[in-house]
Formats: structure tokens, C-alpha cells, sequence
């Protein structure tokens, strides 16, 4: 992503109707042009500042000119916070709304993304509020859109075959009962792409599935790692949390990927 310096997180405050609410923020020097705004959203029991660690995304404040957004849950579970649809859709919205009525950002829409619990919300938010989504990068946690879609929404989307927190094919709860591979086709319908995916095996054990040609507004692809479990690609994890979350993909970057993804639909209508 370039160059390697940094720009500090800094902890803010947002006031909704529900109350104040905690996010953690990089923004480039305030004579710099801003890129995009950047949303990324924490797994269910972590939080904004251990997304911001595990993502990397903070340093594009610095590479990028980008606007890099931590939110937080609102509902306290085990060490961290649970995302609450029936609140944290507004919050997420706000937030967006604070961020794009800003002067130096050029886009309408924020580049969303997410890691498992926070994917899933990410899928629901751009579901719900497709207005504000510029493209959705969905890592462990891709869910449908559970209906029509008032615009087409860019889905980039990467899952292990071995993750046995949101396992790829699927389960018989109630919050992951479709597989990743149905949730990704399920996307393309939703932005009116009807023809059969392409699907390229990169290696031996990544692959990668499109719908729609790159670049074309609402399309989705899905980056399977054969054999990765639940876990960010490209990213570290230490030697506890590898050996009960499973294996890293260094295939491919997701941070890099997601952000290359999200700006090559900054134009889209």
C-alpha cells in the first residue's frame, strides 16, 4: 500500500437517539484531499480497536488520503461487543452521514467492510441502506441480501473451507443457514446479474468465482481458500488463536484487495 508510515487512531464520539456511542477514526492531515471514506466493522466478541489491528486498514489515512472508520457494537459480549441490527443500523448510518457531509470527501458513499459478525452486518447494512455503500468487502462472513436491492451494490467476498465459526457450506443456525457460495449468488441476482459466474483456480487452493465482469457496477466475487479457516487473508494471527481459528491464506491480501476493490467503484451510479 506504499508508503509505511502511520496516522494515530483517534477515539470519538457520535451522539444518536439511542445515546453515544464509541468509534475510533485515522484521517489524513486536514490540507490533504480526501480519497474515500473507509468503514470496518469487528467481529462479535471483538472490538473497533482489535479490527483496526487485525485489518491494517488505519494506514491508508497515510498511503491514501483515506478516512478510515472503526465503529464499535453496542452490545457487550464476553471481551468485546455483538452488532445489534435493531440499532446498529442507525448508528452505522450516522456515522456515514457524518463522514460523507465532510467538504474533502469526493464520493457519496463509504467502502464497507466487516469480519465475520461485523461481514454480516456489513451485508445487512448495504442491504438495507444500499444509498450509502459503495462496495461491501465481506471477509468470513458474507450473508444475501434477503431481497430486492434498491441499487446494485459491489460484493467482494473471501471465506476459508475450514471455518468452523461460519462454516463455507453452511449450518442449521438460524443466523448462517445458507452457504457462502448461495449468499454470494444470492448478491448477484439481488444487482440483476443473471448469467452463470466465471471461476478461475488461481492455485491449487484459491479460487476465485465472479459475477459480472470486473468493474461493472454490482458485481460480486468470492475468493474461496481451500483449507483457511476463520481468519482475515494476509493477516497474523499468534500461535493461540491460529491453532482454534485456523490457517491464514497469504495468497492474497484482503486489506489491499478490498481497498483496490472499493475504489475501482468509486464512480458507479
Amino acid at each position: 500500500m506504499g508508503d509505511t508510515g502511520t496516522v494515530a487512531l483517534q477515539q470519538q464520539l457520535l451522539t444518536t437517539s439511542g445515546g453515544t456511542r464509541v468509534y475510533l477514526v485515522a484521517e489524513p492531515p486536514s490540507e490533504q484531499p480526501v480519497s474515500a471514506v473507509l468503514m470496518s466493522l469487528h467481529g462479535t466478541s471483538s472490538t473497533a480497536a482489535r479490527q483496526a489491528l487485525l485489518s491494517g486498514f488505519e494506514q491508508l489515512a497515510h498511503s491514501a488520503s483515506a478516512v478510515v472508520v472503526f465503529p464499535q457494537a453496542i452490545v457487550p459480549v464476553r471481551a468485546g461487543y455483538e452488532w445489534d441490527p435493531g440499532q446498529d443500523v442507525d448508528y452505522i448510518a450516522g456515522l456515514a452521514t457524518e463522514f460523507l457531509n465532510r467538504p474533502r470527501v469526493p464520493h457519496g458513499r463509504v467502502i464497507l467492510t466487516g469480519m465475520s459478525g461485523g461481514a454480516r452486518m456489513s451485508s445487512l447494512f448495504a442491504s438495507v441502506h444500499p444509498e450509502f455503500v459503495q462496495a461491501v468487502g465481506a471477509v468470513a462472513g458474507l450473508r444475501s441480501p434477503g431481497g430486492v436491492v434498491r441499487r446494485p451494490v459491489p460484493i467482494l467476498s473471501f471465506h476459508g473451507t475450514k471455518d468452523r465459526i461460519n462454516p463455507y457450506g453452511g449450518s442449521s443456525t438460524q443466523r448462517w443457514n445458507e452457504s457462502v457460495p448461495d449468499a454470494a449468488r444470492a448478491w448477484a441476482l439481488a444487482n440483476g446479474i443473471t448469467d452463470p459466474p466465471t471461476e478461475v483456480a488461481v492455485s491449487s487452493t484459491l479460487t476465485r468465482t465472479t459475477y459480472g465482469t470486473e468493474g461493472q457496477p454490482g458485481e460480486v466475487t468470492l475468493w474461496t481458500s481451500r483449507g483457511a479457516g476463520h481468519t482475515w487473508p494476509g493477516g497474523h494471527l499468534g500461535l493461540l488463536l491460529s491453532l482454534s481459528l485456523g490457517r491464514t491464506s497469504k495468497e492474497i491480501d484482503a486489506t489491499k484487495s478490498i481497498w483496490a476493490f472499493g475504489l475501482r467503484h468509486a464512480g458507479d451510479p
